[in-house]
């Protein structure tokens, strides 16, 4: 009987052991988010922006809900604040559910915020629990509120469709990069201090009337938008400021300082016939930098090998000779290389080491750099490239000749 007793205490003792979910917040009491926007006004206040989910609208297969089959899956909330958080926090003065950040897919920042500097955002990310450092990093020319509350059709939550964009780029063109808030951070505390950003702007022809249009437009009804979200260049961030910006071909070229290049598509024409043009896609690029050296100041070696096979060709040559391929080699060799110059001296004339040269020259040459560091700006400026590029094309495809040609 007492040994009875003695395990219906213990079973009791642990009953009391168990907290339970005296803590737990149902989904009904949270506006979960798929992407936020950070603005500077003009008074030195800031403006956050959240692109909140609507469920309603998420589990109808076609949009819809309870609202009509033209609900919108996502709706748009902006407060302002002395600080980030600040602004999170007045947001529940302006509605009833407690805005849920962690499955943010991507920040817009306000050029005006960027020029700023990012060292405000970058700390809440890496103080709060609940946001998430992983989370893609995109700046707008315009303001960040704005560019939250245009549509991305076919995609329901335009954050989560930008997301995706910029990880798909990434993976097919490499032209603009994914940057997240950890990469950003880390470039911060880094010795180049530099980094790159995609840029996202509308795009077609800006008038009055398309954009009454794409506000009010019904996306289950209309086959287009008059103005669309579109990467179009690359921000360049140092000591966490926007200093600059770079083009297609400029950030391209960054891509292969900065080891970032997946896979790319090469377009280059063919020998003495400019009007014709060949496409090349790459889907191997490897890029190796070799920092040197030479008297008092540095060149950074860069060995670019690259291999695919054309998946476009207007050119009249007999593709089937090896002196046709040799000869097509020679000028996606030409193009990386003028495409790789074109980056470096963007960079150097905004003094802006977004490829992160400093860290590796810091890390072959440890003593040296006590002595670089603090004059790094000027001695970045002068530095040289001596860029080597080793293209093959392994598959040029079953037709010998352009489908076209008369020869």
């Amino acid at each position: 009987m007492l040994h009875q007793f003695g395990r219906f205490i213990m079973v009791l003792a642990a009953l009391f052991g168990l907290t339970g979910c005296w803590n737990r917040i149902e989904l009904n009491e949270l506006w979960v988010t798929s992407a936020t926007g950070l603005d500077m006004m003009e008074d030195g206040s800031w403006m956050v922006s959240y692109q909140v989910i609507i469920p309603s609208a998420i589990a109808s297969g076609t949009g819809g809900g309870s609202g009509g089959p033209s609900q919108l899956a996502s709706h748009v909330i902006s407060v302002k604040g002395k600080t980030y958080n600040q602004a999170l926090s007045n947001s529940n003065l302006e509605t009833s559910r407690r805005i849920y950040i962690s499955h943010n897919r991507v920040v817009y920042v306000g050029k005006r915020a960027a020029e700023a500097g990012m060292d405000r955002l970058i700390d809440f990310y890496l103080r709060n629990t609940e946001a998430r450092e992983m989370v893609a990093l995109v700046v707008t020319e315009g303001s960040a509120s704005d560019t939250l509350k245009k549509l991305m059709p076919p995609e329901k939550l335009p954050g989560a469709g930008m997301a995706d964009l910029i990880d798909k780029e990434s993976d097919i063109l490499s032209v603009f990069p994914k940057t997240r808030i950890y990469d950003f951070a880390l470039s911060m505390n880094s010795d180049s201090k530099s980094i790159g950003v995609p840029v996202a702007e509308l795009t077609g022809e800006v008038t009055r009337k398309n954009e009454e249009e794409a506000e009010n437009m019904d996306v289950f009804k209309k086959t287009s938008t008059p103005l669309r979200l579109t990467l179009t260049k690359l921000a360049l961030f140092h000591e966490g400021k926007l200093k600059g910006f770079l083009n297609r071909d400029e950030s391209l070229g960054l891509s292969y300082l900065a080891q970032k290049v997946k896979n790319t598509q090469i377009s280059f024409p063919c020998g003495d016939q400019s009007e014709m043009y060949t496409s090349f896609r790459a889907d191997n690029a490897k890029v190796k930098l070799t920092p040197r050296k030479t008297g008092f100041h540095y060149t950074m070696e860069i060995a670019v090998k690259l291999t695919g096979g054309l998946i476009e060709t207007t050119c009249d040559k007999d593709i089937s000779k090896m002196k046709t391929i040799h000869e097509m080699e020679a000028e996606i060799e030409k193009e990386v290389e003028r495409t790789i110059q074109e980056g470096w001296t963007r960079l150097q004339e905004l003094g802006v080491d977004a490829a992160g040269f400093a860290d590796r020259i810091h890390r072959k040459y440890p003593k040296e750099w006590k002595t670089v560091k603090s004059e790094w700006g000027r001695e970045f400026k002068k530095m040289e490239l001596d860029v080597r590029v080793d293209a093959q094309i392994r598959r040029p495809g079953l037709l010998q000749k352009h489908i076209g040609s008369k020869s």
